[in-house]
């Protein structure tokens, strides 16, 4: 494969690296051909003294002998590989890397990329808390800008030259720069654990259509990496039986005006990172109660689910630390969910269903799960594991809100951080969304517009649901358990006054305006609303403090400047490499062969272009 070197060159490689001292390196003729360049680096942060690197080797490898590693432009050391751990380096510090190709013929290729990353302050923090909270009081804007207090003061009257010290002074309210090596310490402790092979594997298995009833859906047809931060850019997804299952995105359509999935696709951009439950409504999770949990630490309570069948096979085959189980038994439901990926009525049970399915893969994939597994048999478990590893390296959790916690005054601008300063202190966001992980795991109101097949009732008194991580909210539209906001200004609105929200979203016909539906006629898009117009105005109706604790977030209305401020906050929680197009997202995408048996989605958009 390209990205392994043949490693009966490693004597020669051996020998050229005795003989070729790193002062001549840069005397060997470079060959500029991009086909020869070492690609994709990208490095993780795996402890405080301990980094990793990993990159793909150039298209042509018939020459290549080996890699030099370069950490902030000298070199550190050489490989015969495509991986490599750099340790010993010093806490709470930041290294740049890129590596060479040196070749058989005397040549060395041009450096790749260039990727950095920073060592975790301490090496004492046990990676078992992802930095959630939850707080039972807001701040307001006089606490946190004493020097401006007033009873009228807005935060327009906010100076600029007060806003890095009224911003740090919440910073310090919530405890959010221990939040922050908390949820480092996890993702690292995560990656440490990361096993390559599996999650190829797994990555394989995610894209491929073969686990579908009728070998026409994956699980990346609605959570693809080029979409949503592992979305599918829809307000409800499109599952089985698409016009064209190779088309993702806007455009995808099943023929019916009302899509028959009835909720909207999570994306699963840190998707390891939730330490209680999976699903908008919780269906997987601890069992135990919440109240006796605390917010935001690795639990070691046994797992439930809506099956008992899964529910005691967790318990059975899977240890309780293990840091893949909520996202294992995540994998075993979309799998039967009738309008998503396949039926399994007509058989025995929907276990009896997953394991036709792994039955499916025999002929084909037996190769691929004996590298894995150091056996050829194929059963559901060993799918489960498999697409949750690779679910797990999802993992994007830099931005420039947190380089502002680590002191970089400049990684914010102006309108960004007078919108932190109104989250945290004013806005009420911070009451639900605290910590760095922006969500303490609960279900919480205020209620949401409901559209789709189960618009008139979702299996939920309240309506409410979990409540989202706002990490890469930026680029996670659309919003809500129907997707019923296309834009974060809309949502904020909503926040600012739930009922006049609720109302003008139907009076008006909102639902036309969503992307999806935009091409559709009035009287379609009143279709898709259905009974939720009724539903949700009668619940709002009979609970008029909307949130169960009447938070100030749902009771006042926000400017216009104040909802521009709050959604530049928002986007700032994006990390770049979650962006479609980034290193880190190609890595996540198979290459655009078939797969083992012929059936790998091979995703493009309405236009045909590839994602």
């Amino acid at each position: 494969m390209k990205k392994h070197l043949v490693h009966n060159q490693r004597y020669f490689y051996q020998m050229v690296n005795f003989l070729l001292p790193l002062s001549l390196l840069f005397s060997i003729p470079v060959l500029a051909d991009s086909n020869t360049n070492p690609h994709q680096l990208i490095v993780h942060t795996h402890s405080a003294s301990d980094i990793s690197l990993s990159w793909q080797a150039p298209e042509d490898v018939s020459n290549v002998i080996g890699y030099r590693i370069f950490r902030n432009d000298s070199e550190v050391a050489t490989t015969a590989n495509t991986t490599f751990i750099d340790n010993g380096l010093n806490v709470n510090t930041r290294y740049n890397y890129h590596v060479i190709a040196l070749n058989s013929n005397g040549t060395h290729s041009e450096p790749s990329n260039t990727d950095s990353t920073k060592t975790l302050l301490t090496a004492d923090n046990d990676g078992l808390r992802n930095g959630a909270g939850f707080s039972q009081g807001g701040m307001r804007l006089s606490d946190a800008c004493p020097q401006n207090s007033g009873r009228n003061t807005k935060l327009v009257d906010i100076p600029s030259e007060d806003l890095d010290g009224c911003l740090n002074t919440a910073i310090s309210h919530y405890g959010l720069k221990g939040g922050l090596e908390d949820i480092r310490a996890f993702t690292a402790r995560l990656r440490r654990q990361e096993d390559p092979m599996l999650i190829n594997l797994g990555m394989r298995l995610f894209h491929s259509k073969t686990l579908s009833q009728n070998n026409d859906t994956a699980c990346s047809s609605c959570h693809h990496p080029a979409l949503s931060c592992g979305s599918d850019n829809l307000s409800l997804s499109i599952g089985v039986n698409a016009d064209n299952p190779n088309i993702l995105g806007v455009g995808r359509s099943d023929g019916n005006t009302v899509p028959l999935v009835g909720r909207s696709s999570p994306h699963i951009c840190n998707s390891a990172l939730w330490v209680k439950s999976m699903f908008w409504d919780q269906r997987v999770g601890l069992q135990e109660p919440n109240r006796n949990s605390p917010v935001g630490v690795v639990s070691t309570a046994d797992i439930r689910t809506p099956e008992k069948t899964v529910t005691n096979a967790m318990r059975a085959e899977v240890d309780n630390t293990d840091p893949l189980r909520l996202l294992i038994a995540q994998a075993h439901f979309p799998i039967t969910a009738a309008a998503e990926m396949g039926d399994s009525a007509g058989f025995g049970s929907p276990q009896d269903y997953r394991e036709h399915i792994a039955s499916k893969l025999v002929a084909d994939w037996s190769d691929e799960f004996n590298q894995v597994y150091g056996s050829t048999d194929i059963t559901f478990s060993l799918i489960a594991r498999a697409i949750a590893a690779y679910q797990a390296s999802y993992l994007f959790i830099d931005n420039p809100f947190f380089d502002y916690i680590d002191g970089d005054d400049q990684s914010l601008n102006e309108d960004e951080k007078r919108g932190a300063l109104f989250f945290y202190a004013g806005a009420g966001c911070a009451n639900c969304h605290d910590g760095v992980f922006f969500s303490p795991e609960k279900t919480r109101g205020p209620l949401y517009p409901q559209i789709g097949v189960n618009a008139g009732g979702d299996g939920n008194d309240k309506n409410q649901f979990r409540m989202p991580s706002l990490l890469n909210v930026g680029i996670t539209a659309p919003y809500g358990d129907k997707g019923v906001f296309a834009t974060l200004e809309r949502v904020i609105q909503h926040y600012s006054n739930v009922s006049q929200s609720l109302n003008d979203f139907y009076r008006n016909n909102e639902v036309c305006d969503l992307p999806q539906f935009q091409h559709l006629s009035i009287a379609e898009c009143t279709e898709i609303s259905g009974d939720g117009e009724a539903h949700v105005l009668a619940l709002n109706a009979a609970n008029r403090a909307v949130s169960d604790r009447g938070d100030i977030a749902v009771t006042r209305s926000f400017s216009t400047q104040e909802i521009g401020y709050l959604a530049a906050f928002l986007r700032s929680l994006t990390d770049k490499s979650a962006l479609a197009g980034s290193n880190e997202m190609n890595a996540l995408t198979p290459p655009r062969d078939g797969g083992p048996d012929g059936h790998q989605l091979d995703a493009v958009d309405k236009d045909g272009k590839a994602l």
